[in-house]
């Protein structure tokens, strides 16, 4: 009867003892997923200012063309083309640094992603060996599981952001040699 008791009572415990992981790693779950909502927005941010930077180096371009049709106001508009390159210029390298910082950012959620995931794994196994545990429990459990897998989803996604990113940001800085170049042609 004692080693009953005994039993029941160290199923009891371990029984709350997977309850508390399963409850950290949910809490862990939903600060990932708010981490990557973050990312996600920081992400949105960053390809509004590369359109934005993109848009600017148009204006430049047709900026420059208008000088060379109107050969009275060449110098003034080589001028005030000089200076938006060079605003460009620093625009562009503000943005690759905040793109390092964020692919620093990445890397270090994508860590935090693996420790949830083997986290996940386990809760998984405990599942296992405790098969009389109440369903409530195995809900969570695959609930945290969903979430790992919409969180790796994320991941992929803001992977994708950053590469498109990287490849618009290589678009711009080609467009602004492009318009240095006919800048240094129009003053000579």
């Amino acid at each position: 009867m004692d080693s009953i008791k005994k039993k029941m009572l160290a199923m009891k415990l371990e029984k709350e003892n997977a309850l508390e992981k399963a409850i950290n790693l949910e809490n862990q779950l939903k600060e990932k997923a708010r981490d990557f909502e973050k990312k996600d927005e920081e992400m949105n941010d960053w390809l509004s200012k590369v359109k934005s930077i993109q848009t600017e180096v148009d204006t430049v371009q047709e900026s420059l063309q208008e000088a060379i049709s109107k050969l009275e106001e060449t110098d003034k508009r080589a001028t005030n083309a000089e200076a938006e390159v060079a605003a460009m210029t620093r625009r562009i390298k503000l943005l690759e640094e905040d793109f390092e910082q964020s692919s620093g950012r990445l890397t270090e959620t994508s860590t935090k992603l693996d420790d949830a995931s083997k986290s996940a794994e386990e809760s998984e196994s405990a599942r296992w060996r405790l098969n009389n545990q109440q369903s409530a429990d195995e809900l969570k459990i695959t609930e945290l599981e969903r979430s790992i897998e919409s969180a790796t989803m994320a991941t992929q996604e803001s992977e994708w952001k950053y590469e498109e990113t990287m490849k618009r940001i290589a678009i711009a800085q080609q467009s602004l040699a492009i318009a240095h170049q006919r800048a240094e042609s129009i003053e000579r």
